[in-house]
């Protein structure tokens, strides 16, 4: 029988190492916002999606009084203001709402945590030691460009903070075979941000496949009416404020409307530059990095440099199989796409964009046998986390 979360499989060992990984995010982050002037409990003005439920609460779907939020990345359509991102946060954020709550960094945070929990299950139920589970959550997490978004409840780290826990999580119940549940949070990913769908599409096609073969309906319906329903219910609400089950808002930004949309093949090649763009040395030693639209995704999160490196010394050693292509295929069609964007992210540090495709690497690493978790990752893990935390305290000021 499979090990269940609770059984007997998860001793002692996998228990310290998971505590242990947890309360290290969590005093980085704690370190990080008492650096920041003692945040962590503070309402955060980029809040967008608890404003979003504050106004459903209130009987609309549009943003009251819209012009008074001009620091807010809002759409304009036919008058009236609306929130310009996948709604699924703030169906989160309405219990707080409700009570008058707004304390958007803590949720954050809290989900941070539950972020690295599920990266840690999911090596965990692969069959992982706890040393190579808790190196994976961390190297994903603490150590990549992951940690300055879960410093901030604004709306654009919100969601893809959210993207990543539902989408680990999701991962981890596929590896459970619990497709249901699995598919339900890959979908609710989606509702955070767009481009998950590759990878939802990806689990979902040869399950389904499998189960027409079997000619299982109702095994079928079981687990894809779920997520069929968060898709529908995402699309009724694209549908009723913007005429088309397809559009979230973003085209009706002012900077996209002016500016000729959010997508075209000029912004490839300097994007492109943007995610490779060196970290470089000045005359006194100083860093030198850009703080605007990015610089080298494996520099501000090293997961990809291993990933880049298994995938080439698999490869060299003749054992890559056809399958084993997929996840990095996925993770490059989503970069050529966001690389297609009139900005990659805008202030930052590191690539934030692309931390969406760390669950594809973990999945690729999910989906091979067991790799150990040796002396160059652990220096990985731990040189992501000091550069990473320093860029984290470095923004505060820039």
């Amino acid at each position: 029988m499979a090990p269940s979360l609770f059984s007997r499989a998860f001793d002692r060992r996998h228990l310290q190492a998971l505590a242990g990984s947890l309360s290290l995010l969590a005093l980085a982050l704690v370190l990080y916002h008492s650096l920041a002037g003692g945040t962590l409990l503070d309402a955060n003005a980029y809040d967008s999606y608890l404003l979003q439920a504050q106004n459903w609460l209130e009987g609309r779907v549009s943003i009251a009084n819209g012009e008074k939020y001009p620091w807010l990345e809002l759409a304009i359509y036919n008058g009236e203001y609306y929130l310009s991102f996948p709604p699924v946060p703030s169906v989160l954020a309405l219990p707080a709402a409700a009570l008058g709550l707004s304390l958007g960094n803590l949720w954050q945070a809290l989900w941070a945590l539950a972020a690295l929990a599920g990266v840690y299950l999911c090596f965990w139920r692969t069959g992982h030691t706890p040393r190579a589970c808790a190196g994976w959550a961390l190297l994903a997490t603490l150590s990549s460009g992951f940690f300055w978004l879960a410093g901030s409840g604004g709306v654009w780290f919100q969601a893809q903070v959210l993207n990543f826990a539902f989408t680990v999580w999701g991962l981890f119940f596929w590896l459970k075979k619990q497709y249901a549940p699995a598919f339900f949070l890959v979908a609710l990913a989606v509702g955070c941000r767009p481009f998950t769908a590759l990878l939802a599409f990806a689990l979902w096609l040869p399950t389904a496949l499998n189960a027409v073969k079997t000619r299982r309906w109702r095994r079928l319906l079981a687990f894809t009416a779920p997520a069929a329903a968060v898709a529908l219910a995402l699309g009724w609400y694209n549908f009723i404020r913007f005429g088309s089950p397809f559009e979230f808002g973003h085209s009706y930004l002012p900077e996209f409307v002016r500016d000729g949309g959010q997508f075209t093949t000029e912004n490839f090649w300097a994007n492109l530059w943007g995610v490779l763009r060196p970290v470089t040395l000045t005359a006194s030693l100083d860093l030198s990095f850009p703080t605007f639209n990015g610089f080298c995704l494996f520099l501000a999160s090293p997961v990809f440099l291993l990933w880049a490196i298994d995938i080439v010394r698999a490869a060299a050693q003749k054992r890559l199989a056809p399958k084993d292509l997929l996840a990095p295929a996925l993770a490059l069609i989503t970069l050529v796409a966001l690389c297609l964007h009139r900005t990659m992210g805008g202030w930052q540090f590191g690539a934030r964009y692309t931390v969406d495709l760390i669950p594809l690497a973990l999945w690729w690493y999910l989906a091979r046998p067991r790799r150990p978790f040796g002396g160059g990752a652990m220096w990985l893990t731990a040189a992501g986390a000091l550069f990473n935390f320093y860029g984290a305290a470095y923004m505060l000021s820039h």
